[in-house]
């Protein structure tokens, strides 16, 4: 793979000629990358166009080895854990959107991570496929619990303390090669602050950028774990802002496009319209996009972000989404009616595990910058639990590891190759200093040492 720079990404808002299209959307991306390979030896080609088709190239490549699961293969997963689930019920989860696939030869083929997900997402309902029981609407009581102590203090705080760790596999490893690694750390923010390490696998250079990440760089031994363990001091506030009180002026700031993703497409710019109507109040501005987001997105696992090519979009034709697809619509949305909206990310942390997690701020004065989780808010208002889908709206939980404060930003030191998600950072990346190391040659892990409330 050719090196690569982060700017360069924008360029995935060009458009692909039409031979190239239309292998891709028949689901042949051998044909694909065959086809791209003849427009990448043209003489004269656009230098726009060259970049947008090699990253392309390795879109391509790990579309080819993605979407490989057949419906049978599906329902036989999900029959391993649910043996009364029929055919008949397994169409009914994936025309909610909780199956992510692909047409080839006019058969559905789905993501590697399909079964996974239908589990997850649809727990409750397959156990009422084998029971008969159909289930119950519940709460949950760890999200009501901070909630009522955010309410009584006016903030909560917690002391949590995490394990991160990458390695290679087995079949990526190179004895002796240069590799470089950036594991997603703490980032210092308003909220988050008193961030210590506790322990490395090697030294490590500590990353001030917007993605913030410890570095590493070492001659590459078989079999080698990269780890670091470190602790941090989170305060979430708690808002209760009231439209009567928005300042007449706003602020200017993190209202324009950032391609290829956020773009003001006339989909988008239609939406976004529709839902401001003559209403000027910013507070009540994102509430109307945080609502039709949690109530028109489904919550779904996703292929990667790179092979998304427009994902605002995606989620609104489609109407399924992962916790980073509906944060980005709901950014995408408010910038559009003229509302500040930015990016956070990095982990959903619970005394008792940890994972990935998305979600987003807007500025309204003189709050400030006010919090919005659409996945978690949709999840709750699904399942009839209004005070915590009144809560995402503006507030979040202590249950955060904040890694990233932007979208699609650079690490520092920059990749060489072009980043496995260019867009955000959760899971840690790594690359020999001369190859390129994709999505399935290396392993991420973490996991969650201690978590305890202070005062």
């Amino acid at each position: 793979m050719k090196r690569f720079d982060q700017s360069d990404i924008k360029y995935l808002a060009c458009e692909l000629p039409d031979e190239i299209k239309s292998y891709k959307f028949s689901g042949d991306f051998i044909g694909e990358r065959r086809e791209i390979g003849k427009y990448l030896g043209r003489e004269g080609l656009p230098e726009a166009l060259r970049r947008r088709l090699e990253i392309e190239d390795v879109i391509a490549l790990e579309m080819s080895k993605d979407y490989l699961c057949d419906f049978d293969t599906l329902l036989g997963k999900i029959r391993k854990k649910y043996p009364a689930c029929t055919p008949e019920n397994l169409e009914h989860i994936i025309a909610i959107g909780n199956a992510d696939y692909i047409v080839r030869g006019g058969e559905r083929y789905f993501q590697r991570s399909a079964a996974s997900n239908i589990l997850n997402c649809n727990d409750r309902y397959l156990e009422s496929v084998e029971t008969g029981i159909m289930p119950q609407a519940g709460q949950n009581r760890l999200r009501h619990d901070n909630l009522r102590i955010m309410r009584e203090k006016g903030y909560r705080a917690v002391r949590i303390r995490i394990n991160e760790h990458l390695e290679v596999e087995p079949h990526a490893r190179k004895e002796g090669k240069l590799i470089r690694v950036h594991l997603p750390f703490p980032a210092l923010t308003s909220e988050q602050s008193d961030i210590v390490i506790h322990s490395t696998s090697h030294p490590v250079y500590i990353s001030d950028y917007a993605q913030r990440t410890l570095f590493m760089e070492q001659f590459y031994r078989d079999g080698e774990v990269y780890f670091a363990e470190f602790s941090y001091t989170l305060k979430i506030p708690y808002f209760k802002p009231d439209p009567g009180e928005v300042s007449a002026e706003q602020p200017d700031f993190y209202l324009g496009e950032q391609l290829p993703q956020i773009r003001f497409t006339p989909l988008i710019r239609a939406l976004a319209d529709d839902l401001k109507g003559r209403e000027k109040n910013p507070l009540i501005l994102a509430r109307r996009a945080y609502d039709w987001v949690t109530k028109n997105v489904v919550y779904s696992y996703m292929r990667h972000y790179l092979c998304i090519e427009q994902i605002p979009e995606f989620a609104i034709l489609n109407r399924r989404g992962d916790c980073g697809v509906m944060a980005l619509l709901f950014i995408t949305l408010c910038r559009a009616m003229g509302v500040p909206a930015r990016w956070q990310s990095g982990s959903h942390v619970r005394p008792t595990g940890i994972g990935s997690h998305d979600w987003a701020q807007y500025y309204v004065a003189p709050y400030g910058w006010l919090y919005c989780d659409p996945s978690f808010g949709g999840g709750a208002g699904r399942a009839g639990d209004i005070e915590l889908w009144d809560h995402y709206a503006c507030n979040l939980d202590v249950f955060r590891e904040i890694n990233c404060t932007e979208f699609q930003t650079s690490f520092d030191p920059p990749r060489r190759y072009l980043r496995t998600d260019p867009y955000d950072n959760q899971s840690g990346e790594a690359e020999y200093a001369d190859e390129w190391l994709g999505f399935d040659d290396t392993d991420h892990g973490r996991r969650v040492v201690s978590f305890e409330d202070i005062d």
